[in-house]
């Protein structure tokens, strides 16, 4: 995932309320597990719940959305000259995942106050079916992340705003000049979000990315409860009903993922860079010795998807709860729905996993050892594998009604 730097100022407390979170530093023995899924409140309840959920929503313009949204280089997406495959082609059949997936912006800030980081980044979610039609899904990281490091590295996030826009319709958003006032700007209107703007209000981690919130734990999903204070009616009954959801689903079966690719430089396939910054497919070779006419750029406005096998992550030595396949989404696609039996005409599938994260030796360090423990070549990708974790998570948001 991408994010932007916006400011560094000393930040008040965090009005947020994460239950049990902890975290080891990298390499240490993973911090002793909470008791079941952690909250992590950014709406307030009781009487300040419509002023807040109002506030979170006034927040976004239309020129901060597209600060966190878009990729940071200014590219407009450009497709391989040799076509798509299966690693990544964009979808165009319509259907109902046009409707319940859609684009996660966030406002991230450090984590202990210590610093003054402050944020936009962009991730993918979908709505699922639930028993208060209100709960959407994505991975953990894209709501809180700490690898052990403060300042200056700042790696200790956590989300203090975040706004989720099912069916989004990126080709229609301006894209903003650097040095823009993000302060201000015209609204988020249906041409962009045609099923409106959605605040998550609560949100609920697995216990096991609540207690290292980093990639050294596999269990990266969050279920959250998203409310929209101009429409009465849950996200569900406004895109059409969610898509359905399981648990211990059976693996090593094919698998088809969604996402909304934006960020370029960790993008296997994608274009050179000049010395200013600006992405270039200029005829030569990438950096990972990729040939001009399969390089790509993605600008984060357009749904992707990737369909194949899948296998189960060996990372780190041992098997784990995530799964692999392979494909050319970049950064942007975290949280985006990984299906099993997904249906191309409806648009529909089994839900069974979330982007966790890219796996491949481009990157070098934790991705280059994970790639040898699994013997695949680059590139391919990590989710997160929905198991007793996830479904505590997703049993726990389903059950209460947004704003009581």
């Amino acid at each position: 995932m991408r994010a932007r730097q916006l400011s560094r100022r000393r930040m008040p407390v965090l009005a947020v309320a994460l239950a049990a979170v902890t975290a080891a530093a990298v390499g240490g023995a993973p911090a002793a597990h909470a008791a079941g899924p952690a909250e992590l409140r950014l709406v307030p309840l009781g009487a300040g719940y419509e002023a807040g959920l109002q506030q979170q929503v006034d927040y976004w313009n239309l020129n901060r959305l597209s600060a966190a949204a878009l990729n940071g280089d200014g590219a407009e997406a450009v497709a391989p000259a040799a076509g798509w495959d299966d690693t990544a082609r964009p979808w165009v059949s319509g259907g109902k995942i046009t409707r319940t997936t859609g684009k996660l912006v966030m406002r991230m800030r450090n984590a202990d106050g210590a610093t003054g980081t402050d944020n936009l980044a962009a991730c993918t979610a979908t709505v699922v079916q639930s028993q208060n039609k209100s709960v959407v899904v994505s991975a953990a990281h894209c709501l809180r992340v700490n690898w052990g490091l403060n300042a200056p590295l700042d790696t200790n996030q956590i989300a203090t705003n975040a706004l989720f826009i099912p069916g989004f319709r990126g080709e229609n958003l301006p894209r903003v000049a650097p040095g823009t006032d993000l302060n201000s700007g015209p609204a988020i209107g249906p041409d962009v979000a045609p099923y409106g703007v959605w605040a998550v209000t609560r949100a609920w981690l697995t216990e096991g990315w609540a207690a290292q919130a980093n990639h050294l734990n596999n269990n990266d999903m969050v279920a959250m409860v998203v409310d929209d204070p101009d429409d009465d009616r849950p996200v569900e009954d406004v895109v059409g009903g969610g898509q359905p959801i399981g648990f211990h689903v059976a693996r090593t079966t094919p698998r088809t993922n969604f996402g909304y690719p934006a960020a370029n430089f960790k993008s296997y396939s994608g274009p050179n860079f000049t010395s200013s910054g600006t992405a270039v497919i200029d005829g030569s070779p990438n950096v990972n010795n990729v040939p001009a006419a399969q390089q790509r750029i993605y600008d984060g406005r357009g749904l992707m998807f990737s369909q194949g096998p899948s296998w189960i992550n060996r990372e780190w030595w041992w098997d784990t709860n995530s799964d692999l396949m392979k494909t050319q989404l970049s950064p942007g696609a975290s949280g985006g729905p990984w299906f099993k039996d997904f249906d191309h005409a409806s648009g529909e599938g089994l839900l069974v996993g979330v982007t966790s994260h890219l796996a491949q030796s481009s990157t070098g360090g934790l991705d280059a050892i994970a790639e040898s423990e699994n013997r695949a070549p680059s590139p391919y990708m990590a989710g997160t594998n929905f198991g007793d974790q996830e479904k505590a998570a997703f049993a726990t948001a389903q059950s209460v009604t947004p704003g009581a």
